[in-house]
């Protein structure tokens, strides 16, 4: 993520709201507030984009030693061990993330999670039933949107502690106030989290998913071949979006959903099938996401602090948040800006080259 500049002058301007209305604060006061935070940072941890960056290496490796990607083994036998595997680290991370003042990094891969298990279901549907389709992907979807609402506002928390005025000069109640009403949000989004783990205990996600084994229908077609067939699927569905993607918000987020989906659907397939077509394609896709990951963060604050500027505060108040609303917007169109920079129709169309190269020698 790019380091903000909207903070940078922030100070400045704060002290010029308080000269034009009079305002001052107490240390002790803004002591008060930040004991009165209840939700742990981003930055009692790592930073956002210390933990993405640690991440990708690792959580894939850790990713694909816990399944069995076996090449020769029949379809229907791999899809049942990876798709139970999938479904059982959603619970796990669900019932993690479940907690009141649970990590933000746990929040963020219950919804890697749940996309990924999303994901598999697309790739794995010619041999599940409708039925099981259905069921899961209703959840998945729903705590996958739940995790991405809960992350949006620990992302603003964080780039919010990161720009607070050295300790020496913690005069300034308005950013701490901010925090308050990202904080307050932030529990009310991990209650419904919560009450979603509820939901799906009452529902018995654990038994539902160890009876997967008895609903994938037999298949006596190989893996490999099985999954060479759905990625040239997986790979048509991306190339439709990226080449009709436009420069606005909803569009470019659809890209990133459909860059991430191919990229997915990539880890599914074994590793020796793995070759370096399909290896450069992959870290393609990754630094697409990367890169419109700042345009999404950036966009999403820029909504949060539009929602908190409906809210009935003081005029002092809201000027700061406009002024903050403001910038993020200017940072998300600089952020689409060098995207599509990147993104040249070159590039894109090197990567297509890679993967039918890839598919046609599979």
């Amino acid at each position: 993520m790019q380091t903000l500049h909207q903070f940078s002058n922030t100070d400045d301007l704060i002290i010029e709201v308080r000269e034009a209305r009079g305002t001052t604060v107490k240390n002790k006061q803004i002591e008060e507030h930040l004991a009165a935070l209840p939700i742990k940072s981003l930055k009692d941890t790592l930073s956002l984009s210390e933990v993405t960056s640690h991440d990708q290496g690792s959580t894939l490796l850790s990713f694909r030693n816990q399944l069995s990607l076996h090449a020769n083994r029949r379809a229907s036998d791999v899809v049942i061990t990876t798709l139970q595997t999938l479904l059982n680290t959603v619970w796990k991370a669900c019932s993690a993330a479940s907690e009141p003042a649970a990590d933000p990094e746990i929040v963020r891969r219950l919804r890697v999670t749940s996309r990924r298990a999303l994901v598999a279901l697309s790739v794995y549907s010619p041999l599940l039933p409708k039925t099981l389709t259905r069921f899961f992907r209703q959840h998945l979807r729903d705590l996958r949107q739940a995790a991405g609402v809960t992350r949006d506002y620990d992302v603003l928390s964080d780039r919010l502690y990161q720009h607070l005025p050295p300790t020496s000069r913690v005069d300034d109640l308005f950013v701490h106030q901010l925090l308050q009403l990202v904080a307050k949000q932030q529990n009310e989004n991990r209650k419904s989290i919560c009450s979603m783990h509820s939901e799906l205990s009452s529902w018995n996600w654990p038994l539902r998913v160890a009876t997967v084994k008895n609903q994938v229908r037999p298949k006596k077609m190989v893996y490999l071949k099985f999954m060479q067939n759905q990625i040239k699927g997986s790979c048509t569905r991306f190339s439709k979006v990226a080449n009709s993607t436009k420069k606005n918000p909803s569009q470019l987020h659809r890209l990133r959903i459909a860059g991430k989906k191919l990229r997915y659907a990539l880890e599914f397939t074994p590793l020796e099938y793995m070759n370096c077509s399909l290896r450069e394609s992959r870290k393609t896709l990754q630094k697409m996401q990367n890169k419109l990951g700042d345009f999404t963060d950036h966009t999403a604050a820029s909504e949060i602090l539009k929602q908190f500027s409906k809210e009935p505060l003081a005029d002092d108040m809201l000027f700061v948040i406009h002024k903050m609303q403001r910038e993020e917007h200017e940072l998300a169109t600089l952020s689409c800006r060098q995207f599509f920079g990147w993104w040249t129709g070159k590039r894109r169309r090197s990567m297509y080259k890679r993967l039918e190269k890839a598919l046609d020698n599979g």
